[in-house]
């Protein structure tokens, strides 16, 4: 028993260490080259209203997301329903629809009366397969549906299909998947022909690897940095706290100083900004602000309810699985929804 106690109490003094070495960190990177303070670390703000105010200074708002999330779900039904988000983003850009089903997603958005087996199609029928079966992203599309009921038509928000045009019946090879090539390619001409060229403002959601300012994981152009190629400063980019990207110590720290999630820490020009992720590189490199939903340990996944998935459709999933993996990868991840 006394060595029980000896051992929690040395893990507690362990972490108020640590934490001490993390604020005395934060306070020398604030200090400027003549010892002036910078910036301090941000307060937080409402990341509703956050959001919404980057749409004064920037047309094109993106959240780079973990995929399946339900909190993040949660979220962006709460945004959509924010009658001040309704007012400045006229559009809403996906990755989980691809483009050769944007009359489809426009006439379900709209509110008509669409068989459920045609609405499933919006996205299941993309480049990536079986990665939207999570229930967030229909719960999401209805959310929508639901507010451009209360609103004129003239004022609806619309849902822009981002990933590529795919048509699964033409593709049997995993040399044919392979010729659609990069889907933000995809991403950043929808941002740029259906929103920029027509001085229209959209949120965006994509995974994180798209969004980086400093381009993908491998450094490669992704869909941030195609778009302001053509259109400096037009984007304003989120990433959700989530997927172990950053530090232990950031972590803590983003933790206390959080007070009523969800909410945005800012980043440019902040010792936060300052700091840098598990792969050392700052964290205002990556994005602008930072979305805190919760602790990260608390962030649940939404997996696909058993038997939301008949079995012709499993039977499709498992073709197009080895054309993309050569693996039934997809059974994996769906969990017992696949079973």
């Amino acid at each position: 028993m006394i060595e029980q106690i000896t051992s929690r109490n040395m893990r507690t003094q362990l972490r108020r260490l640590r934490m001490t070495a993390v604020v005395v960190a934060l306070a020398l990177l604030s200090m400027g080259c003549h010892g002036r303070p910078a910036e301090p670390l941000p307060k937080p703000v409402d990341a509703v209203s956050g959001i919404v105010s980057a749409f004064k200074s920037h047309p094109v708002v993106i959240v780079g997301e973990w995929h399946w999330i339900r909190q993040a779900g949660d979220f962006y039904i709460g945004l959509v329903r924010d009658p001040a988000f309704q007012d400045v983003a006229q559009n809403i850009v996906v990755e989980f629809a691809s483009r050769n089903n944007q009359e489809l997603l426009d006439r379900y958005i709209a509110g008509e009366d669409v068989p459920i087996s045609d609405v499933r199609r919006i996205w299941r029928d993309t480049t990536k397969v079986a990665s939207w079966e999570s229930p967030i992203y229909a719960e999401w599309l209805a959310a929508i549906r639901d507010v451009n009921r209360t609103r004129p038509p003239g004022r609806r928000l619309r849902v822009l299909a981002g990933d590529t045009a795919i048509d699964w019946s033409h593709i049997h090879t995993h040399e044919q998947w392979a010729t659609l090539g990069d889907n933000n390619v995809s991403f950043a001409d929808v941002i740029s022909t259906e929103v920029l060229a027509k001085h229209q403002h959209a949120f965006v959601v994509l995974g994180a690897n798209h969004v980086g300012r400093s381009g993908d994981r491998k450094g490669d152009p992704n869909t941030t940095t195609r778009v302001e190629a053509h259109y400096p400063g037009a984007t304003y980019v989120v990433i959700l706290d989530a997927g172990g990207w950053l530090t232990k110590s950031t972590e803590e720290l983003i933790e206390q100083a959080a007070q009523h999630p969800p909410e945005l820490f800012n980043l440019t020009g902040t010792t936060l900004g300052q700091t840098a992720d598990r792969n050392g590189v700052p964290l205002s490199k990556r994005a602008d602000a930072l979305l805190y939903l919760c602790p990260p340990e608390d962030l649940k996944t939404a997996y696909p309810p058993p038997g939301s998935l008949d079995p012709q459709y499993l039977k499709e999933i498992d073709r197009r699985s080895m054309i993309e993996w050569g693996e039934l990868r997809a059974r994996k991840f769906l969990g017992a929804a696949a079973r």
